[in-house]
């Protein structure tokens, strides 16, 4: 009996009579029908890879060069990864909500409500006087990364007094970086009236009238970290039938090396006899 090429399946040799076509037909169908088993099978999406180096081996198998679309299930459904080489579906989320990583997840992801703005709230209740003490402290300051300082009529029994603010008790100055410009009551406006040096961060100077108060601000950044912190604000002194006042408009940084936990507001010379200073954290 002859063989074909490649497969070696019996077919009639030219001699062999024609009665015996029909069992020669029979043969090379079941020979066919047998090389070609493991064409059977398989589902819908895979495709037909080689089992083995044997000729005609093959096996069904999910395709492995893309990811088949069965994997969705609804509108806004993902695909993630559960492992190396592993495609896993990750369902939309609610409305509102935002992908979040999240390493403790099978994806890695969730779904999750975004964080809101920071929420800013007065670290002492009702303020604290400014009375009493040429420092007065606000301390128990924590998990605070931005702190919003404000003091309302800041006086001293001593006229031309300083009101400035340290953080931590520090009063190096070299820690601190300050730049800006200040303005001089009842003088001409000057080259020499700017700031741009290591010093303390000043809301104001009262004038000449011991009845003088400061007004002003102080926003600072990166207080829960011990890297720098950022500062800005602003201060300005009545003149209460007096003049020299000092007005300052000024920011720059402040490196102390460690979180903020405490704010000092300072007079210069003498006590506070009047005032509030109000710290809030967010």
């Amino acid at each position: 009996m002859a063989t074909t090429t490649n497969f070696g399946w019996t077919t009639p040799d030219d001699t062999d009579l024609v009665k015996d076509g029909a069992a020669a037909i029979r043969t090379l169908g079941s020979a066919i029908d047998t090389s070609l088993v493991d064409l059977k099978g398989g589902t819908t999406g895979q495709v037909l890879a080689k089992a083995s180096g044997t000729d005609m081996d093959f096996t069904w198998a999910s395709d492995a060069t893309g990811i088949q679309a069965t994997i969705f299930d609804a509108k806004g459904d993902l695909i993630a990864a559960s492992a190396a080489d592993t495609a896993a579906r990750l369902a939309v989320g609610a409305n509102g909500t935002v992908l979040t990583a999240d390493s403790s997840e099978a994806t890695g992801l969730k779904w999750a409500t975004p964080s809101v703005d920071k929420t800013w709230s007065l670290v002492n209740a009702g303020g604290t006087a400014l009375t009493g003490a040429s420092t007065i402290t606000v301390s128990g300051i924590t998990g605070a990364d931005q702190l919003f300082v404000r003091i309302e009529t800041a006086s001293s029994a001593n006229a031309n007094a300083y009101v400035t603010l340290y953080l931590n008790g520090d009063t190096t100055s070299a820690n601190y970086s300050i730049q800006g410009f200040y303005v001089v009551g009842a003088t001409t406006w000057a080259a020499t009236s700017t700031v741009g040096t290591s010093g303390l961060f000043r809301f104001a100077r009262m004038s000449n009238n011991a009845g003088s108060a400061v007004d002003g601000y102080c926003y600072i950044t990166g207080c829960n970290t011990s890297g720098l912190k950022m500062m800005n604000g602003a201060g300005g002194a009545s003149v209460s039938s007096g003049n020299s006042q000092i007005n300052y408009s000024i920011g720059g940084s402040y490196e102390g090396g460690s979180a903020i936990t405490e704010v000092n507001i300072v007079s210069s010379t003498g006590n506070f006899d009047n005032g509030t200073v109000y710290v809030y954290k967010a």
